[in-house]
């Protein structure tokens, strides 16, 4: 396999690859703010809507995963003075830090706080909260207010939020997958000569911890982040893909997806068990040689914190081109990667970044509107996500920026979370064909049979429940902390086994074959 390049983008922490925020880099002088940023070639921003003057004035909340800004009054008042001209509306940005997120918007939901677009996603419990009705249908909503997004998005995407044929979110228009690489500081690979495009499992790096441990001792070589994480390894070793429910964040349920029997397996299949078992002994054999950290597993410190203070020269990531420039503009380091797992589509994936509307809204065609404009104009998802020219970011060209350093804004990387991606604008490093390289990407990769598939969890919420404890009590075995990893995995998966995992099995089996003959009509 050819060298590739790598990013850390997805939001959700794997064995040691965890979200990376995008930082403001560049010069601090300023220049007189434009009223717009101009159009990308190949855009056509929607013109001011002619109902404007006949609508009721609303504010339209958008509550969104990102780390609070100094500036976020600036650009909400710059966005309400062109909403307000074009549909009359205003928003309110609730920005809310990636680490309370899950928790305060849950809180919202239950007590049925008046909410309009939401961010959400796959690894933020998406699919139970549809079934738990807190999210509206969308796909008349989209016919009426939506045509704009509809026609900007990839159809896989339309795909796989749904619930029982309905839609429920909209995708961020970006990738619609990731391929899985290891990712390496390129001053330390060319300094001790490290064959990157040679290395394809975990065990082929224990050669180049050793060396990294005696020549660069201030290095970390396996960052873990506490727990529960993954054993991520299993997807490069065999066909298994994860699907359904994640109790306690611990893929539990699988399928492969070569196969043609469609049948789900668990953790409690021998084959799974003994994939992790190979993983959990590989960590602690790494953890007892000191090549992972000794807090893994407690510490909660993002790896993007670790990675900026210069002590990390590998990660495992997720991969789609042009992601490394990415890294690069979040820590200044030259990043280089070889992917070790190639692209799939699955729902998970294609659901790991969408808003959806809240069924307390008391305007829901107007919370599409503005949806429809964060995909459609340029103006309006450069402003939320880069800020205001002159005063957040230089322009270089039509489609090029360079942030400002400590501008006040920029530093949340808000291009995965909302929108458009395909409207923002470039940043240094990034190449000028980078977003007709994701359109191929995305229409190459492999398409998984259940795509589409959500899991209806509301006859087994008290077994998934119970799951997650079990798994909160064993999480850290996966860190290489804990001696006795196999033993331990025998021990988690007894009483996997008595909270109800083949209840929950079972229930998913009986979905999914009534899923495939549905789809098939």
């Amino acid at each position: 396999m050819n060298r590739k390049k790598s990013a850390l983008l997805a939001p959700v922490a794997l064995a040691v690859g965890l979200t990376t925020a995008l930082a403001g880099c560049g010069s601090s002088s300023e220049s007189t703010p434009s009223t717009a940023p101009s159009t990308p070639a190949g855009t056509t921003a929607p013109a001011a809507s002619p109902q404007a003057a006949k609508l009721d004035p609303y504010e339209v909340s958008i509550i969104y995963y990102g780390k609070p800004q100094k500036d976020d009054p600036v650009i909400q008042e710059k966005l309400n003075e062109y909403l307000k001209e074009k549909i009359n509306t205003t928003v309110s940005l609730q920005p809310i830090a990636p680490s309370d997120y899950q928790k305060k918007t849950e809180l919202m939901m239950n007590t049925g706080e008046k909410m309009d677009l939401l961010f959400t996603a796959s690894w933020l419990g998406f699919s139970s909260n549809v079934t738990k009705g807190a999210f509206l249908e969308l796909d008349s909503l989209v016919e009426k207010y939506g045509q704009g997004l509809k026609k900007e998005l990839h159809p896989l995407y339309l795909e796989a939020p749904r619930y029982k044929g309905k839609l429920y979110a909209i995708p961020t228009n970006k990738e619609i997958t990731q391929g899985k690489a290891f990712t390496y500081r390129k001053d330390i690979v060319d300094k001790y000569n490290i064959p990157i495009d040679k290395i394809n499992k975990m065990e082929d790096l224990e050669p180049y911890f050793a060396t990294i441990k005696e020549k660069e001792p201030t290095f970390t070589n396996l960052y873990v982040a506490g727990g529960p994480v993954s054993f991520m390894m299993y997807e490069t070793r065999s066909n298994y893909r994860p699907i359904g429910p994640t109790p306690g964040k611990l893929p539990m349920f699988f399928m492969d997806y070569k196969s043609k029997d469609m049948k789900v397996k668990t953790v409690l299949d021998q084959d799974i068990v003994t994939l992790n078992k190979t993983d959990a002994e590989l960590f602690r054999k790494y953890y007892e040689k000191g090549y992972i950290n000794a807090d893994a597993a407690t510490t909660t410190t993002n790896v993007a914190d670790i990675r900026k203070q210069g002590k990390l020269w590998l990660q495992s990531t997720v991969w789609k081109p042009g992601a490394d420039i990415e890294l690069k503009l979040a820590d200044n380091f030259d990043w280089v990667s070889h992917v070790i797992e190639e692209p799939i589509v699955t729902t998970d994936l294609a659901t790991g970044s969408m808003m959806s509307i809240s069924r307390t809204s008391k305007n829901p065609e107007r919370a599409m509107m503005v949806l429809n404009y964060l995909h459609t104009d340029p103006y309006v998802i450069n402003l939320l996500v880069n800020g205001i020219e002159g005063k957040h970011y230089k322009k270089l060209s039509a489609n090029r920026i360079e942030p400002i350093k400590d501008s006040g804004y920029g530093d949340t990387a808000l291009f995965w979370v909302v929108g458009n991606q395909f409207l923002n604008y470039l940043k240094p490093g990034q190449p000028d064909d980078l977003y007709e390289s994701w359109k191929k990407f995305n229409n190459e990769a492999t398409r998984f049979p259940l795509l589409g598939f959500t899991f209806d969890d509301t006859k087994v919420k008290n077994e998934i429940a119970q799951l997650t404890t079990v798994v909160n009590e064993y999480k850290a075995i996966s860190t290489g902390a804990l001696p006795n990893p196999s033993k331990m995995l025998d021990e988690r998966n007894t009483k996997l086994k008595a909270a109800g995992l083949e209840k929950v099995q079972a229930e998913m089996q009986t979905q999914i074959d009534a899923w495939l003959v549905e789809s098939k009509k």
